[in-house]
Parts: structure tokens; C-alpha cells; sequence
């Protein structure tokens, strides 16, 4: 049965929605950056304040109740939970990095 659409604008159209998809992925990634940078500050902030305070910078407690709630986000909206507990280990390694530079405070063996 003919459509009036030939191979070639079908292969055409296919090839323009890969690259709108593209470029939303992009458009994902930007944010994605922009909202690790936002939890960098917060955790920036997060460091002062405990420096300020006398409090040590590593909480296991708290980093487990965070990677665990970040793992319940992930399960409600479908998506992989080690990958997101993961990311959320490294983001928050990387924080507590910073906030030991900072603070003059040495990690504890």
C-alpha cells in the first residue's frame, strides 16, 4: 500500500528525531550539572556551619539515611537503585573532601 512517504523521508525523519533526542539528552545533562553544583554549595555551606559548630565532618549515620532515601527515590520513580546509591556515594565522597580540605580537619583512618 503506497503512503506517499519513501524510504528516504522516513529514514530522514528517523535521523531528525535522533537528533532532537540528542539534544534533549544534553538539555538533561546541563541540568543534571546545575543541580550537583546546587548540592555542592548546599554541602559547602553544610561544612561551614559544622566547622563553625565543633562537628566532625564525616556522619556515617546521616550519609546512610541519605544514600538510603536517595535509594527510595530512585525505586519510586523506576529507576536503577545501586546506580543511584552509587552517585550519591561519590557525590557525597567528593563533598566530604572538600569539607576536610577546608576545615583543617583530618580524615579519620
Amino acid at each position: 500500500m503506497w503512503t506517499g512517504i519513501s524510504v528516504s523521508d522516513d529514514h530522514a525523519a528517523r535521523r531528525d528525531r535522533l537528533e532532537w533526542l540528542r539534544r534533549n539528552i544534553t538539555d538533561c545533562d546541563r541540568e543534571l550539572v546545575a543541580i550537583l553544583r546546587r548540592r555542592q554549595d548546599l554541602a559547602r555551606e553544610i561544612g561551614e556551619v559544622k566547622a563553625s559548630l565543633g562537628v566532625p565532618v564525616t556522619d556515617p549515620k546521616r550519609e546512610a539515611a541519605v544514600v538510603r532515601k536517595a535509594a527510595e527515590f530512585a525505586r519510586q520513580a523506576g529507576l536503577d537503585e545501586e546506580l543511584i546509591r552509587s552517585l550519591i556515594w561519590q557525590v557525597m565522597s567528593s563533598a566530604r573532601t572538600r569539607q576536610f580540605t577546608e576545615s583543617g580537619e583530618r580524615p579519620r583512618e
